[in-house]
């Protein structure tokens, strides 16, 4: 007995009923996809309008980073791209996240490096405690941090952005985070004379020295800074009527040593 032929037409309802309405639906998601985007990254309402900042001191920052986004739509912009760039045209931020806050904000998130020391060559440069040169400042403005002496050779060439490490302006550095964070100690030591270091001698990084205003040297060595500063308040309220009078004061010691401007020399 002969075998029936397949009827060749039974995939053409299939395909009417199936494939068009399923084929009809993907191009209707694709257009409304396309429509969607386009809106979002051609319309006024996602333009970003405002830059809120966190971890940001100086606001002249803030300005900066305004010129270059204001007015970008908020899905155009690469955020990494642009924390990455707000990192290094700003040396002293060290970390820097950017974050959409629809429809039209930005929020930058940024850790600021800290300076501890100023330099003074053709400007002030200011120095964090890990060498990066976070600033500069010109030599008319009067620092607001110790200045550090006796690296002339060792750091005869500066520039912002920069790092610089040897073991010598490592222990400096050290001693003036400390210093820096001991200023309030320091500078309330004495009831009616705010205090505070001026500068830093580190010539000879295993015998360095700070100066407090006027003129009194505190010796400290190259070891223990932090146990050796938290004694200096004391000593300077117990020295405080002779003030005029000291020539220096020596934490290195055991029993610390106040020298007056009439001691023999040793």
């Amino acid at each position: 007995m002969a075998k029936k032929k397949k009827n060749s037409s039974n995939g053409g309802p299939f395909f009417l009923l199936v494939v068009l309405p399923l084929a009809a639906i993907v191009l209707s998601g694709w257009a409304i996809v396309k429509g969607i985007h386009h809106y979002v990254t051609t319309s006024h309402y996602f333009k970003i309008r405002e830059l809120r900042a966190e971890g940001v001191g100086d606001q002249r920052y803030l300005e900066m980073i305004k010129n270059d986004v204001v007015g970008v739509n908020i899905f155009r912009l690469d955020v990494t791209d642009l924390a990455e760039r707000t990192r290094r045209r700003f040396p002293n931020f060290y970390s820097v996240s950017v974050r959409r806050i629809l429809p039209s904000q930005l929020l930058i998130v940024a850790k600021e490096r800290l300076p501890v020391v100023w330099i003074k060559r053709d400007v002030y440069y200011m120095m964090d405690a890990n060498g990066v040169v976070v600033g500069s400042a010109s030599l008319g403005e009067t620092p607001t941090l110790p200045l550090l002496t006796g690296m002339d050779s060792k750091l005869a060439r500066l520039k912002t952005g920069a790092t610089y490490s040897s073991a010598a302006l490592h222990r400096a550095l050290v001693l003036a985070k400390i210093l820096k964070a001991r200023a309030a100690d320091i500078r309330e030591a004495i009831p009616g004379m705010s205090l505070s270091v001026i500068s830093l001698d580190a010539a000879d990084p295993d015998e360095l020295s700070f100066y407090l205003n006027p003129a009194i040297e505190v010796k400290v060595g190259d070891r223990n800074f932090d146990s050796r500063i938290s004694l200096l308040p004391a000593i300077l309220r117990t020295i405080s009527s002779d003030m005029s009078r000291i020539k220096y004061i020596d934490l290195r010691p055991k029993e610390p040593v106040v020298a007056t401007k009439d001691t023999p020399k040793r």
